[in-house]
Parts: structure tokens; sequence; C-alpha cells
């Protein structure tokens, strides 16, 4: 496994130099869970591919209704990063709780999530401002493609805080991440203190809030990706991750590969279902520490393939929108309004677009991973740590 390690020197809370302090302990990457962020990506791209294709839609949910159920991908996200960040801060936090340390967090945070995010929310506003700059709504304070909704996305303050999908409309979940960030200190004094059977009754609590709110199935759609009730959907399952790390990391629980088996045939059983998919979110759990465990799962989702999505799996998820946008929808009202023809009567023509926006979403993911996730990130932290020595 990949040896992670960050150092840096900065100075204490009280203005005097502190000694160089790592942004976190020597930490072992967890390559299965690359693996199993990779797939829940790809879930994701391939049902936000299809929306303009209601052929494709309506082919996947008579024949592979899991393909329709991609908010549990989100879901699954948000728990294996609580996880992560207490496999990898949760050390320093206990030998250095202060101001600096979480300052040091939050850098590390953005420097991961915010150029793709602006680079993808950039492009987006560059190609649809010809487009947009003769109209009313752009320059309002609400609406999907306004200056409004424009700033409350360059602040990360468009999920919980605007009732509508905003221009990158993928980005909701890193806004509501941003929030589990900002409470990252005080969910990990509670973490810290849970252990046994009252870190599984909070992580039982954790799994069933989201559940119950997808119950309600409140307008505009079941499972929330804006308003203030998408905090009772993200943040609960981010700390259900800080808790599932207490779990692993103390109890040493395992699940073998017959467990890891029924969890993961009951996660896919009642996805088939929508009736009952939103019980998913119950097994989540499960499926990270069957991912944790050595079986045929773990060693599925280190296969390379699967490696290879893990790392260009942020970078996909931001992208693939732009291609959803700019090539399926831009595709079929290019092939309506010059060659009269409708691409949406066929299946077999619906599901080659399909694909060809699948393929090029991966393509344009691996590019933005390459040239603009890793050397940004890397840039912004040598930046960092330059301004924390001096």
């Amino acid at each position: 496994m990949e040896q992670v390690q960050t150092q840096v020197a900065m100075r204490s809370v009280s203005g005097r130099p502190a000694a160089p302090m790592a942004a976190h302990p020597s930490v072992m990457r967890l390559h299965e869970l690359d693996g199993l962020r990779g797939i829940l990506a790809l879930l994701v791209v391939s049902y936000h591919m299809y929306g303009p294709l209601p052929l494709v839609h309506a082919a996947f949910a008579g024949h592979a209704a899991i393909l329709t159920q991609a908010w549990y991908a989100v879901d699954v996200f948000f728990l294996m990063s609580g996880f992560v960040m207490m496999h990898v801060y949760g050390k320093t936090f206990e030998e250095r709780p202060s101001l600096a340390t979480f300052r040091l967090f939050m850098r590390a945070r953005f420097a991961r999530l915010y150029p793709v995010h602006l680079a993808a929310l950039t492009l987006m506003l560059v190609v649809m401002l010809p487009f947009l700059a003769h109209t009313a709504g752009l320059f309002s304070w609400h609406g999907r493609y306004s200056l409004g909704a424009f700033a409350a996305s360059l602040l990360m303050l468009h999920g919980p805080w605007l009732e509508y999908r905003s221009w990158n409309y993928p980005a909701w979940s890193i806004s509501a991440e941003w929030h589990a960030y900002l409470l990252f200190p005080a969910m990990w004094l509670l973490a810290r203190r849970a252990a046994g059977a009252r870190a599984v009754l909070l992580l039982a609590c954790c799994t069933f809030i989201p559940f119950a709110v997808y119950l309600m199935d409140a307008p505009p759609e079941r499972y929330p990706t804006n308003g203030v009730i998408l905090l009772a959907r993200a943040i609960p399952l981010f700390f259900g991750g800080m808790l599932l790390y207490r779990l692993h990391h103390l109890n040493r629980i395992r699940w073998r590969g017959g467990a890891a088996a029924v969890c993961v045939a009951a996660t896919v059983a009642l996805l088939c279902f929508d009736a009952a998919a939103p019980a998913a979110v119950l097994l989540a759990p499960c499926l990270v520490l069957s991912a944790l465990s050595k079986n045929w799962f773990q060693a599925l989702l280190r296969s390379k393939p699967l490696l290879f999505l893990g790392k260009i799996s942020y970078s996909l998820y931001m992208t693939h929108a732009l291609v959803e946008t700019f090539f399926v929808e831009a595709t079929l009202r290019a092939a309506s309004r010059y060659l009269h023809a409708e691409l949406n009567a066929g299946l077999a023509v619906s599901f080659g677009l399909w694909l060809a926006g699948v393929v090029l979403a991966l393509a344009l993911g691996y590019a933005a991973w390459r040239w603009l996730e890793e050397p940004a990130r890397h840039w912004l932290m040598k930046r960092s740590d330059a301004v924390a020595r001096a």
C-alpha cells in the first residue's frame, strides 16, 4: 500500500514559532476505498448521462434498475469521506488540538476540492454566457443560471443554501461536504469518545436519519440535493464514517467473504426496487467494512481498472456534467435543428449517444485529473507550506 505523508511547518496559535508538524501522521492509503469510489463515480456518470435520453432511461429502469439509483453512490461518498478524514487526521487532532491544526486541515481540503470545482464552474459559465447574456435571469440572485447562484457556488454554499440546482449540478455534494469539514473538530470531539456499543448505536442513528428523510419523500425530490434538509443527509453520514473508523480501528471488525457477499447482494437487491431502495443506506457501513476486510470484495476493488477509476473519480464526478450538457444535450439539439433528425426516436441511437457520453466523460475526467487536479493540489499545498514557514 502506498504510504502518504505530508510534512509542514506552522506557527502556534500564540504566534510563536512552532516545531515542524505533519499535516497528518504517516498513514497507509486505503486502495480498496479508491476502487469503491471509482465504481460509484461511474454509476453517477452513467445515471446523469441518460438524463436527456428517455428511451435509455426506460430501458435501464426495466432491465438494470440499479443504474437509476445513483443517489446511493453519494451517500457512500459521504460515509467514506468521514472515515478517511479520521484515518488521515484523527491522530493529528489528538496530538495537537488547536486552531492551527484546523487551519492546516482546511487548507488541505481546499487544495483537494477547489481547483477542479473552480475550473468546471468557470468553463460552464464561459460556454453558456453567450446564450444567457441577453436574459434577465442571468443578472438575478435567484435561478439555476444566475449570477447569484454562481456566487453561491464559488463560496461552496449552493448545496444547503439554495433551493434549486446550480450551474455545475453535481457540485452540490462537495458543498455539503465542505460544511462537514467546517464541523469536523466538533464531530471529532464526539467521535473520539465513542466506542463499542455506544459507537454502534450512534452509527445506526447516523444512517437512520437520512433513511427517515428519504421515507418522507418531500418535494422536490426524495433524495435531497439542495436546501437545508441536505445537511440532514450529508452530516450524519459523514459523522457515521468517523464512527465507523473508530469501530474498525479499535474493535478490528472484519467481514469474511461470506458476510461480504451477503452485504453486497442485499445492497444490490434493495437498489433494484425503487420502493425498497432507501433502505440501502442502512447497509452502507457494512459495505464499507466489507471493502476494508481481506476477502474477495477487497481483492476486486484493488484491481487495476478500479484503482484507475478511483484515481480519477473526483475529476470524473466534477466534470461529467459538462459532457452531459455540452455533448449529449447539444448533439440532440443540433441534430434536431440542422438535420431535422430526432435522435431520441430510436433506442439504438440513443444508447450509442449515451455510451459515447460515458466514454467522453471518462476521457475528460482523466485529463482533468492528470493536468489539473493533481498539479494544482500539489502547487497549493507547497504554497501553503511556504506561507506557514514564513
